[in-house]
């Protein structure tokens, strides 16, 4: 039984008459009949009566359409959904990244680059080691991610079984930023040591709670915090880092070091003093990928940002 043929025969049902029904669906009275006799004869049962007064359901039939209403409701829910736009017309671009805060700045360039032709961007977040899913079934086009030196190898070596191919492009310093409400906050020699987070709460994202990067926070010496502020928004973090004294581990050039300005926030960031652990930003992409246009332009200006 096909999509078209249950609408049919939801639509027989309410209106109690082939001739009336094939009036509402904009067919042949012929095709409304060789539906309902196919139907019958693939479930071997009648479905309904035929009268001079109309079409009427048998026993059968109205449990038949009680079961397929639902299913025909549905139907026109999930065809509702279709874009008005072939997929294959759309200049598209699908990216997954760790919600830096730069490519939203990247975004706003594009978009301004193709107003005239349009351009239908997908954004998602997610950390590093789970960007590898979404590139692999084609979900995203792109994935920008940001690798800790000590955990550079095993990630690398993820991609390359993913047949993932990953692209370095900035090398970053590792340190923390602290928004006004941390003493360190005005701090003016630019650097911190780990010791000197100890009275203030860890803000960080839950993918740092607990799992394969969990670890990082002893690796750079970081002591054990009485408060810790686990989110999963990148949002979320940019408002505690504005109203909390905690701070954020992160990492940037090193001409990015001091007071960073990001739309109605404002933090200091402090390389730490000493640290062995650094990072890099890079995009990864199908080792079978052809980029578009689109994709060649994001990474360009991702390349100039830094």
């Amino acid at each position: 039984m096909t999509n078209t043929q249950i609408r049919y025969m939801v639509e027989v049902a309410k209106a109690g008459s082939v001739n009336q029904a094939a009036r509402n669906l904009f067919v042949s009275q012929s095709s409304l009949s060789n539906a309902i006799k196919s139907v019958e004869n693939e479930f071997g049962r009648k479905i309904f009566r035929r009268s001079s007064r109309g079409m009427t359901l048998t026993p059968f039939g109205k449990l038949f359409i009680a079961y397929i209403t639902p299913i025909e409701k549905q139907l026109r829910q999930l065809y509702a959904m279709r874009s008005s736009s072939p997929i294959n017309s759309r200049r598209s671009l699908s990216i997954i990244s760790n919600g830096f805060y730069y490519i939203s700045d990247i975004i706003a360039m594009l978009l301004e680059r193709h107003r005239i032709n349009g351009l239908h961007i997908t954004i998602r977040e997610e950390y590093s080691g789970n960007v590898a899913e979404d590139l692999v079934s084609g979900e995203a086009d792109l994935a920008i991610v940001r690798i800790w030196s000590c955990y550079r190898d095993q990630l690398l070596e993820r991609f390359r079984t993913e047949n993932l191919l990953y692209h370095p492009v900035s090398e970053l310093y590792l340190g923390v930023d602290v928004g006004p409400q941390n003493p360190l906050y005005r701090v003016k020699s630019g650097r911190v040591i780990a010791s000197q987070l100890q009275d203030y709460p860890q803000i960080m994202d839950e993918s740092l709670d607990c799992g394969p990067y969990a670890d990082i926070y002893p690796k750079i010496g970081l002591p054990v915090e009485r408060n810790r502020l686990i989110v999963n928004s990148r949002a979320v973090t940019y408002e505690l880092l504005n109203k909390t004294n905690g701070y954020v581990i992160n990492s940037r050039m090193q001409k990015q070091a001091g007071l960073v300005k990001h739309d109605c926030y404002t933090w200091n960031f402090l390389p730490f003093e000493d640290c062995n652990i650094s990072s890099e930003i890079g995009w990864v992409c199908k080792d079978t990928s052809v980029l578009t246009a689109e994709a060649k332009e994001f990474i360009n200006l991702l390349q100039n940002n830094f």
